[in-house]
């Protein structure tokens, strides 16, 4: 099974304090160890991540290293936008009224055909035009 994952939930792989779901999160990362699922991911990812780690949290420079190491050894298959991808995202943004940094997540898990697990309540609105858009806690 193809997935894909926002920022919003890979941070709960970090950050599990004060957080929803964290369960969820972690089945999808022990999933991802075991290769029962593949997660992809657009190319921005890691940099949302990390400076969510950054500026959302007392994680010293240490920390922040080994959220990095974490990310890049669950081999996540990276998307990089062509033209196609694109495109879509910014249609999507337009319709959605979502930046093109979300509506990326979206026209990747389309161009995919892969589900989309978010825990941003902005993104999960727009499951009524995209029905792959799910949210974490729905995640078995």
């Amino acid at each position: 099974m193809d997935i894909v994952i926002d920022a919003s939930v890979a941070l709960k792989w970090f950050i599990t304090e004060n957080e929803d779901y964290v369960e969820n999160a972690l089945a999808i990362q022990d999933k991802k160890i075991s290769e029962e699922i593949k997660i992809l991911v657009p190319d921005f990812f890691f940099l949302e991540v990390l400076n969510a780690l950054i500026t959302k949290s007392e994680f010293s420079i240490e920390d922040i290293s080994t959220a990095r190491e974490v990310l890049f050894k669950m081999d996540l298959e990276i998307k990089y936008p062509d033209n196609s991808i694109l495109s879509d995202s910014a249609g999507i943004a337009l319709l959605e009224g979502l930046t093109i940094y979300d509506s990326l997540y979206i026209a990747v898990a389309k161009s995919s055909n892969a589900i989309f697990y978010t825990e941003d309540k902005k993104i999960l609105s727009s499951s009524k035009n995209y029905p792959f858009i799910t949210s974490i806690k729905d995640f078995v």
